[in-house]
């Protein structure tokens, strides 16, 4: 599940979907929720380095690119597409980027005091947009709920829903905390 700005490294299993890639520098990322359909928005994903793989396969360092919106009938793996735009949305995104980062700060000290090995970047991105995606690439979220993220409209509703994964996360780490203290 590939999120704008998102470095990934995978493995193109289907060797149909490696010919279609072909020498191309760019192509168009969607995840899969079903094994016969795509979902209904996807990111454009730059290919940094090819890396031959067995059986005609490749594996693919990429980063994440624009946000794309599905447009059209699906044939096979491929599918027409438009360029969705990054609203802003309500609010001031500065501070509630600043409430994500704490909340996040929040997280990673129960996270660490539960015993997980959380490997933390050092900051989050200054640039609320790209926030909202990093974080989406960093907390313990399914790919669904990566999903969900790629979907939403505008940065703040993104950081928003950021804020509920974290505080959900959070007080269950503490909850669970707190059960493994009163049990001891």
């Amino acid at each position: 599940m590939l999120l704008p700005k998102q470095r990934l490294r995978l493995r193109v299993h289907d060797t149909a979907i490696t010919r279609a890639i072909g020498d191309a520098s760019t192509f168009a990322a969607f995840f899969t929720p079903a094994a016969d359909r795509l979902s209904r928005v996807g990111v454009e994903a730059r290919i940094l380095h090819r890396f031959p793989a067995s059986h005609d396969r490749v594996d693919l360092e990429v980063v994440g690119g624009e946000r794309l919106q599905g447009v059209g009938e699906q044939v096979g793996h491929l599918r027409d597409f438009d360029y969705l735009e990054d609203l802003d949305g309500p609010g001031d995104l500065e501070e509630l980027r600043s409430e994500v980062e704490r909340a996040w700060r929040r997280f990673a000290a129960a996270a660490v005091e539960s015993g997980r090995d959380l490997q933390l970047e050092s900051s989050i991105h200054p640039d609320p947009r790209i926030a909202s995606y990093q974080l989406g690439t960093m907390m313990p979220i399914s790919h669904p709920e990566r999903q969900e993220l790629l979907e939403i409209p505008t940065t703040s509703e993104r950081l928003d829903r950021v804020l509920l994964y974290l505080a959900g996360e959070t007080g269950l780490l503490r909850h669970m905390l707190g059960l493994g203290r009163m049990g001891a």
